[in-house]
Parts: C-alpha cells; structure tokens; sequence
C-alpha cells in the first residue's frame, strides 16, 4: 500500500454532474451526498500536484442509450455540467465527455492517461455499479492500478436493493474480480 502512496497517481472523477446529482430524470440527493468529501479530497489532492480527469456523461437528444435509461445530461441542457462545487477543480484539471457507461468508449481518455502516464488511477465518482464498474474494467484491462476510495463513490438504491447492498456487490466484483484496490 505504500507504493500506491507515493506513486504518481491520477483521479477520475466519474459523472459528478447536475443531471446526476440536482436535477433531472436521474438527479438524486443520495449521489450528491458525496460531494463535500469529494471536494475536500480532490481539492487536498490537486494541491499536492494530482492530475485531476472528470468524465461528464453528454448526450444527444435522440441518444441510444435512451432505450435503457431515461434522458438525462443531453448536451446543452446544463445537466451535463459538473456540479458548482467541483468546477473550480475541473477548471484546472480535464474534461473528458462521455456518451457511455465506461469513460474510455469513444473517448480521448486513453490518449490523455497515456500522456499523463501515472502508476496509480483512483477512481471516484457515481455511480458505482455502473459508470464506475465499467471505467474501472477498462483501466484494468489495458494494465492500471486501479484504487477505488469506497466513502467516494455512490450509487442509487434500485427495486429490491438497497444502494449499499449495491454498493457493497460492485465494490467486492471490482476488488475480488478486476483485482482493484478498494480502500
């Protein structure tokens, strides 16, 4: 664990955004719940000359993905921004739009990690078994170090599952499974 320390890290802040956490079809108070101690540890992070990547799920108005889940985030709407309280942050870091689950399907995220080249990916964000299940399985698969902070990561409670039963399941798959660290 002491190597992860002192490696040269990066975070992925995954979808902290206004359709996500204050309005719209998918907005809930739970994803939000995370955002003072996100920015807390970000802010502490930046500081310290962590690069910072926030991937912000846009989309189209006749979006695919429509099929699956409701609309939400579509370009332009204002749902696609990042929440106020991290924009600062994401000011001075990279943004990287997303049209899907994992933050490396169409995307320049594996160009800007390999520019970055960190030892360390920490993932943070919503939801966790989904956005972040998915970008996580793309980190591993081309070789990361994953660290999945479990307080920064949240998920929304489903039909016969509570959200930390949801949480608890895609965290123990992304440690037990893709052999990510969750701390």
């Amino acid at each position: 664990m002491d190597a992860l320390l002192s490696s040269h890290k990066t975070i992925l802040v995954v979808d902290m955004l206004n359709g996500f956490c204050r309005a719209g079809n998918l907005a809930s108070p739970r994803l939000d719940s995370i955002t003072g101690k996100l920015r807390e540890h970000l802010a502490r992070e930046q500081a310290a000359g962590v690069d910072l990547v926030f991937l912000a799920d846009t989309h189209a108005v006749d979006d695919p993905e429509f099929a699956m889940f409701p609309p939400h985030c579509i370009e332009g709407s204002g749902e696609e921004e990042i929440v106020p309280e991290l924009a600062d942050l994401a000011a001075r870091g990279h943004v990287v739009r997303k049209r899907t689950f994992s933050g490396f399907y169409g995307t320049r995220l594996e160009t800007l990690l390999e520019r970055l080249a960190p030892d360390v990916v920490e993932v943070t964000g919503v939801c966790t078994d989904i956005c972040v299940l998915h970008t996580v399985y793309d980190l591993r698969v081309r070789g990361y170090e994953v660290v999945v902070p479990h307080d920064l990561v949240e998920t929304y409670d489903a039909p016969g599952h509570a959200a930390d039963e949801i949480n608890r399941f895609a965290l123990a798959h992304i440690r037990d499974v893709l052999g990510a660290t969750v701390t």
